[in-house]
């Protein structure tokens, strides 16, 4: 009974001994305001980060051989690779399709939805805007089966490290 007794708090003490840092921060939305303007974040940074999609995406085209699939499985990690004043592209893939991401710069902190460049023009527009939620890549056009609804997540513990190197005012003292 006594050695029953000894084992069960070495098992409760090595649990409290446990890290932390087991269980990380699950991403968070990436919004324009709160993490993108209120630190002049530019492409240099935002490539720092590591961003997630929040929901899988699956999309298809057809070519001469049939239907081919896309899946972009939620949580995928994933790189800025290009950004403009209301919109980041990122990468989920090496080689892979730079998936653009906008927000609405008329909304307070607006998140960053999966989008689409607009045939004929430079204009990135969410895809659930569109009545055929498709997005267009390299002259392909991919019809969206689930995800149109997507947005942009970001890591948190990468967020803070690039905010970290953000120089701070000390302030000064009279007579300095």
């Amino acid at each position: 009974m006594m050695e029953k007794r000894r084992f069960r708090w070495l098992v409760i003490a090595a649990v409290m001994l446990l890290p932390v840092g087991c269980s990380s921060v699950p991403p968070i939305p990436f919004q324009d305001i709160t993490h993108r303007k209120n630190y002049s974040l530019g492409l240099e940074d935002l490539s720092k980060l590591q961003f997630y999609i929040s929901s899988d995406v699956i999309a298809q085209f057809q070519d001469a051989s049939g239907t081919k699939s896309l899946l972009l499985p939620r949580l995928t990690p994933g790189v800025a690779t290009a950004e403009g004043p209301d919109w980041i592209k990122v990468s989920f893939r090496e080689g892979g399709v730079d998936v653009p991401f906008v927000t609405d710069l008329k909304q307070a902190d607006g998140r960053y939805w999966i989008a689409t460049e607009m045939e004929g023009s430079k204009e990135i527009k969410r895809i659930t805007d569109l009545p055929d939620k498709s997005f267009l890549h390299k002259g392909v056009r991919y019809k969206l089966v689930s995800g149109a609804d997507a947005m942009l997540l970001v890591d948190w513990e990468t967020w803070n490290r690039v905010i970290e190197t953000r120089k701070v005012t000390e302030g000064r003292r009279i007579g300095q």
